[in-house]
């Protein structure tokens, strides 16, 4: 029987091998066979040793992370086949593990910063930070809404939902003939039974037949704006407290609490007032029972919070991303981080933006967030009316209207920011994101090597190059590498920010030899 064996441990679930950890597959082989190994379709090369019998596999460890089948086959010059099965999982390094975490936290944190300054914020920061240290992270934000507030909403809701105070609204009764004060709608009376045939205008047989009346008559009804109003933060403390139970982070404690207050907001959310209860259209204030009643009061609050930290969602392609993309994750985080630094930037002013938007114009108390591949996400005004227009994976291809490839190849930046001042040329600032590093822990050596073929294979129709300068944006830490030819390579990682914001700055001035 064969065995296949994992740096000279025998495969098993419970063997796992770190991603970028070169190892060694190897397998005794019955006699007289030949072996073949292949991972999911990649058929690897095998090698022997001198006086060693074993075949042998190198793994280079690089194909990301998750679980690989393996299929081992032993051949024999008679035609037999023998197959072995395993699979073998790769678990990403323990730095990529944590920065993973830390690029979807961050991401939350540039969203509402991203949602402030796209509102008309000059500062960033959105929201009231608590005593005590920076931004709250997502989970801890949400898990705010568990505290002593919502459990004196729950209860006045509850109250409210036992004995809602009603309200007249104007409404049409049929009543009895005999107890009619209004006659002006007898023409719409009811009959029965049917007229006998010949008798339908016979005002004797009328008169016997009439059963009711519709008159005006003020109706009982809990259809108010308070209870609009409670019914819609019923409606959105659901679903942030379902958003809370999603992260990853939360604490079991704070994760057992959410869970009861889930599924006490869904029970009261089911009550029988709220089947009559039309929704929220509009946010029109506090009224006078909004500000005196004790229960109602307490519904006010909670609205007022939820309206003071709105719900900011990225879009499912950017938080579900799985670790082994790790580098993706990174490239749109940078875009995200770019995108802010452009708007924190003095003297330009947003005319235009395709990142942050709302499902339900009427509702400002939800943003969601995306980053459309080949779109444009900003554009800006500069002082001397000059247009900027930062796109996000533009293609620009050989045949392209307006800028193009100066070549036969498509180029995708990650990143480009276009310059179109009046009555000028166009020039382009590329800023690529490269989830890499060398041994040395900077930017490694074929990364260089794209960012000085963007630099001169972006061009106008005439063949003119278009670009000034290029940016490696990459995930490690000390200070940025600027070098004389426009190409710049500039740390970035979440809670620092580096120098990306100063090479901006002076990249969109034109200079190319940028020192900061």
């Amino acid at each position: 029987m064969m065995e296949l064996l994992l740096d000279g441990i025998v495969l098993s679930d419970a063997v796992a091998l770190d991603e970028w950890r070169t190892s060694e597959l190897s397998c005794l082989p019955p006699e007289g066979a030949v072996l073949s190994l292949w991972v999911d379709d990649l058929a690897l090369e095998p090698f022997l040793r001198p006086g060693d019998p074993a075949w042998r596999w190198r793994w280079p460890g690089q194909g990301g992370v998750g679980t690989f089948a393996l299929r081992l086959r032993a051949t024999w010059p008679d035609g037999r086949a023998e197959e072995l099965r395993a699979s073998l999982r790769v678990r990403p390094r323990k730095l990529d593990a944590e920065r993973y975490h830390a690029l979807l936290d961050d991401l939350q944190r540039l969203g509402r910063e991203l949602v402030f300054a796209l509102s008309g914020g000059a500062e960033p920061g959105a929201w009231p930070i608590e005593a005590g240290g920076g931004p709250p992270s997502p989970a801890e934000d949400l898990a705010g809404l568990l505290g002593p507030d919502l459990d004196r909403f729950v209860a006045a809701a509850e109250r409210i939902a036992r004995r809602p105070p009603d309200r007249l609204r104007p409404g049409v009764s049929l009543v009895d003939p005999g107890q009619a004060r209004d006659l002006s709608a007898i023409d719409r009376a009811r009959f029965d039974p049917p007229a006998p045939a010949g008798e339908e205008n016979n005002p004797e047989s009328l008169a016997h037949r009439l059963s009711a009346i519709p008159e005006r008559r003020p109706v009982a009804s809990y259809d108010s704006y308070e209870n609009r109003l409670l019914k819609r933060t019923l409606a959105l403390l659901v679903r942030r407290i379902a958003l809370l139970q999603t992260m990853p982070s939360l604490p079991d404690a704070a994760r057992q609490r959410a869970a009861a207050a889930d599924a006490h907001l869904r029970g009261l959310r089911a009550a029988p007032l709220f089947a009559e209860v039309a929704a929220l259209s509009q946010f029109g204030g506090p009224t006078t029972r909004l500000q005196r009643d004790p229960d109602y009061r307490a519904v006010y609050r909670m609205w007022q919070q939820l309206r003071r930290r709105p719900l900011i969602q990225w879009d499912v392609a950017t938080m579900q991303i799985p670790i082994q993309d790790l580098h993706r994750l990174y490239e749109r985080w940078c875009a995200a981080r770019v995108a802010l630094a452009l708007l924190h930037l003095p003297g330009l002013r947003l005319d235009s933006q395709q990142i942050a938007h709302q499902d339900d114009p009427a509702d400002d108390l939800a943003w969601g967030l995306r980053l459309t591949e080949g779109g444009s996400l900003l554009s800006l005004v500069g002082p001397a009316e000059e247009r900027l227009t930062l796109r996000y994976q533009a293609r620009y291809a050989p045949d392209g209207a307006g800028l193009r490839s100066r070549d036969r190849h498509t180029r995708v930046p990650d990143l480009a920011l276009e310059i179109a001042p009046v009555g000028g040329p166009t020039r382009v600032i590329v800023l690529d994101a490269k989830y890499r590093l060398d041994a040395s822990g900077g930017v490694p050596e074929d990364a260089l090597a794209d960012a000085y073929s963007y630099l001169g294979s972006i061009g106008a129709a005439d063949g003119t190059r278009a670009v000034t300068c290029v940016a490696l944006l990459y995930p490690g830490r000390g200070r940025a590498e600027i070098y004389p030819s426009g190409v710049a390579a500039l740390p970035l990682l979440p809670g620092d920010d580096g120098e990306l914001s100063g090479w901006i700055a002076q990249a969109i001035v034109g200079r190319e030899d940028i020192v900061i």
